[in-house]
């Protein structure tokens, strides 16, 4: 019997963002399915392509000749109908195409790693295993409720839980999600936990197996190698019940029978794909979440002013447990480092760790010319020069090295600007003689450092834990974080700020140097709901995100003009633009930015993903490196554009 397999190719061409039918042969009608892996010839190229199958039909529309499906890959489906429709949706709302959603959610087939993986028996202890933990059972039934949607302020101490004995100590937040999973997990569903950086997933990796649960844990990280990556994928396509641990990727994870799906510290920039078609997870998780009916909870120890407008809307229930508050003193505006500071840091060292988080890594973030007091800036692309940790001279923009630097004046001497992680680490090492001074940042990765007396040097977001918390935490340089030019610098101040004091213990001092008026009254007080409440009421005013969507459109000159003429058309659209953002690698390009309301995201991106389809076909352009690119960029939710 004749049997029509409607093909979605994972292509991010837009010619090819189209189903097509294929028959199939009856040699492979016994094994291929909806969501089954196939390979297929397609027009006149000379290799066949991989596609997925998400349908299946006794008949085509299509009245020509159709090609067969040349073979079918594996004999479980590798697109499950659920993330099919995620990717759709998706797609939809992005202004792109089906398939570049398909190659993020779906990894490459591997051969070796394909033919090396087998089927693992799952270990049903954890359906009678006995677990506890802080949080009250009926708390926890409530978050893991079908269709529930909550956001609960994380209490920024740590926890521990037992499960059948085993015992371990965890933060609130990661106590909070395994509890979820558990209870999951006795029902026969899996979970999914999103995590920003990779301290958070390797402090939760511990955590679980220490429980005991590795046999459902399912490590999804971005850092693992491709094999393993596509063998960790092939496991969530096991029909068994999993503890999903991963970042973005994981958020398209065919998980088995979801129950839920958790989020931590969702504004981290990290969870924004730097990649077309540039969504935030916290938009995929709360599509899935809708296609599914599985709960969702975000957790984070700040309060975003997207989590405000979702809770203030109904969309979430705030559900943050009362606990007690750290004790976070304030220091007012003088030196970077005052008594105050310096008195917190001496008697934390008394007990323990003491953390120091700065704004900026090196030995200077700045150089200035000796002579004139001009700043100093990079021959090639005029941007800021400083001293990284090694003492050379760099570029923040292009990273190239500047040793023999001088000034248009003549002067070869420069002066040192505000210090760095390395010289702050230097200067504190020198007035505390007799502790460990550690340097942690983004360049250095370090997850965790053993209990004792150490003065830890962190850059904002590069704080290790410590086991049993940091005896005292100061935060220096907030002024300057408040003061970066970008609309989110104010909440992810307080975000880092807050991340940072989660990493004490509940008696530890912590001060905020630098910090005045109502946000060091509120901060002191740990009311992060009244500070999201503050910074959403002044974004609604100026008509700024989260209150309104804003994207971008990159283009020549030409092309962002005939968009701009057509977004003219929706009364809802706002156009600001159009406006040069410096030169390709042959060509000037602009941006075009449009603020809209969130109930015109469909219709709008409909209309750009036609129009860009249509005065951009055959054409393209080259980046600086010289790698071909699309001629034009869509951005529907552009976050650095302001």
């Amino acid at each position: 019997m004749l049997k029509i397999a409607k093909v979605a190719i994972q292509s991010g061409l837009p010619q090819l963002d189209r189903l097509f039918d294929y028959t199939i042969p009856d040699s492979l009608q016994s094994v291929a399915r909806v969501g089954s892996r196939v390979k297929i010839a397609l027009g006149k190229a000379k290799k066949p392509i991989e596609g997925f199958i998400v349908s299946i039909h006794d008949y085509s529309e299509f009245k020509g000749q159709l090609s067969k499906i040349l073979s079918v890959i594996g004999e479980q489906p590798a697109l499950r109908p659920e993330v099919f429709k995620l990717c759709s949706q998706l797609a939809e709302r992005s202004a792109s195409t089906l398939g570049e959603l398909l190659k993020i959610a779906i990894p490459h087939h591997m051969p070796r790693a394909f033919a090396a993986h087998r089927s693992v028996e799952p270990v049903q202890s954890y359906l009678d295993g006995d677990y506890a933990s802080s949080f009250d059972p009926d708390y926890i039934k409530q978050l893991s409720v079908s269709s529930a949607r909550h956001f609960a302020l994380a209490e920024p101490r740590l926890l521990t839980s037992n499960f059948n004995g085993a015992e371990a100590s965890m933060p609130a937040w990661a106590s909070l999600f395994v509890s979820i999973c558990v209870c999951n997990l006795k029902i026969g569903k899996s979970s999914i936990i999103l995590v920003p950086d990779y301290r958070e997933h390797a402090v939760l990796i511990d955590a679980i197996i220490a429980l005991g649960l590795e046999s459902a844990l399912i490590n999804y990280s971005q850092e693992l190698q491709k094999s393993k990556k596509y063998s960790s994928f092939l496991d969530t396509l096991e029909p068994t019940p999993k503890i999903v641990v991963g970042s973005r990727a994981a958020a398209f994870a065919p998980a088995h029978n979801l129950g839920a799906i958790m989020m931590f510290d969702e504004s981290d920039r990290s969870f924004v794909d730097p990649s077309s078609p540039y969504l935030h997870t916290r938009d995929v998780v709360l599509v899935r979440q809708a296609i599914e009916n599985c709960s969702l909870l975000f957790s984070s120890h700040s309060m975003s002013t997207d989590m405000k407008r979702l809770v203030d809307t109904g969309y979430l229930q705030d559900k943050t447990l009362a606990f007690a508050v750290p004790r976070v003193s304030i220091s007012d505006p003088g030196m970077r480092v005052d008594s105050h500071a310096l008195s917190a840091i001496k008697g934390g060292l008394q007990d323990g760790a003491v953390l120091v988080q700065v704004s900026s890594l090196g030995d200077s973030t700045a150089l200035y010319c000796k002579l004139c007091g001009e700043s100093a800036n990079c021959k090639n692309c005029n941007g800021p020069l400083w001293i990284d940790g090694e003492a050379a001279r760099r570029c923040r923009w292009c990273n190239g090295f500047a040793l023999d630097h001088s000034c248009d004046c003549g002067s070869s001497e420069f002066v040192l600007g505000r210090a760095g992680s390395t010289r702050t680490a230097a200067e504190l090492g020198r007035a505390f003689p007799a502790v460990r001074v550690i340097e942690s940042t983004g360049e250095r990765r370090l997850i965790s450092i053993p209990a004792g007396r150490s003065l830890v040097v962190a850059t904002a977001g590069a704080e290790p834990y410590v086991a049993g918390g940091y005896c005292a935490v100061i935060l220096l340089d907030a002024r300057v974080m408040l003061s970066r030019q970008n609309l989110r610098a104010f909440e992810e101040a307080v975000r880092v700020w807050s991340n940072a004091v989660a990493k004490a213990r509940l008696s530890a001092s912590c001060v905020l140097v630098g910090v005045e008026g109502e946000l060091a009254q509120l901060y002191s007080l740990w009311n992060h709901s009244r500070i999201a409440a503050l910074e959403l009421a002044s974004r609604v005013e100026l008509q700024l995100p989260p209150a309104v969507r804003m994207g971008s459109i990159t283009a020549d000159i030409d092309m962002v003009s005939s968009i701009s003429e057509t977004l003219s058309g929706n009364p809802a659209i706002l156009r600001i633009g159009p406006a040069p953002i410096g030169s390709g690698h042959s060509e000037q390009l602009w941006r075009l930015i449009f603020k809209y309301p969130y109930a015109q995201i469909l219709p709008i991106a409909k209309l750009l993903k036609l129009e860009v389809s249509k005065i951009s076909a055959g054409k393209g352009r080259l980046t600086r490196s010289g790698r071909s690119a699309r001629a034009i960029t869509v951005k529907m939710n552009d976050a650095e554009v302001v």
